[in-house]
């Protein structure tokens, strides 16, 4: 009889744990970031800055994210004629708006190059994590269980927290059951400042000339091998050389 009441209660605090795991699920809101860029290149001045900051946001719901710039983080903007172009092409990059459906498995991406503005179109990147249940940690009230993605080019380590069981995350990332609140690779760190809950209106972005992710990447190839053989008849080029 003793065996059975313990079991009895260790069953009914299992139930109490799961209804409040249930309870406290967030399936739909508002998620601020802090973006780090950091960077190092050959012949860098010793009083340039190594990282540069954006302040970004997703908002999401069952089925759609869009994660953009944050309109109510106000960012003092230093640049001048002297500004490295890496510099304008890391804020151009911060712009740029995506916007996911996970029902089609479609990403819309709105994003500038070279002053030209482009909505380009894709499908959810399926990337294969290798998730390591038994590393977490707490981030601002929400457990999260840590995932790593690595190939020859890649080795980014994130954390989503089941809590909000949804495949989105910053920028491109997602495709885990939870939302994505730390990333870190070795040139970017983001990290979620805030979580609203609340019921964002998301609006698919409109701006720029319609392509798919293919004819995209082919312009920009060429526009960065035009710059590329441009800084070499100046005398060469800016390499980022911190991995």
């Amino acid at each position: 009889m003793k065996i059975n009441f313990t079991n009895f209660m260790l069953l009914l605090i299992s139930a109490f744990t799961s209804f409040q795991t249930i309870v406290a699920q967030v399936n739909s809101g508002t998620v601020k970031y802090k973006h780090t860029t950091y960077f190092e290149f050959e012949g860098m001045p010793a009083d340039m800055p190594k990282s540069q900051e954006a302040f970004m946001r997703l908002s999401f719901n069952t089925n759609e994210s869009l994660y953009e710039k944050d309109p109510e983080v106000k960012v003092a903007n230093a640049e001048n004629e002297n500004t490295p172009r890496m510099f304008r092409r890391m804020r151009d990059r911060s712009n740029k708006i995506i916007y996911k459906n996970l029902e089609s498995n479609s990403v819309l991406e709105q994003t500038g190059l070279f002053g030209k503005d482009f909505l380009v179109s894709d499908s959810i990147a399926a990337i294969k994590w290798k998730v390591s249940a038994g590393e977490q940690k707490n981030i601002l009230g929400y457990t999260c269980m840590k995932a790593i993605y690595k190939d020859s080019l890649n080795n980014i380590i994130v954390f989503f927290t089941p809590q909000m069981p949804l495949r989105f995350g910053p920028d491109k990332y997602g495709n885990l059951p939870g939302v994505i609140l730390e990333l870190q690779s070795a040139q970017t760190h983001i990290i979620a400042t805030e979580v609203i809950k609340d019921t964002p209106e998301i609006k698919t972005p409109t701006k720029g000339d319609k392509m798919n992710r293919k004819e995209f990447d082919k312009i920009r190839e060429e526009k960065m091998k035009e710059q590329r053989e441009m800084w070499g008849r100046r005398g060469g080029e800016t390499r980022i050389i911190r991995q």
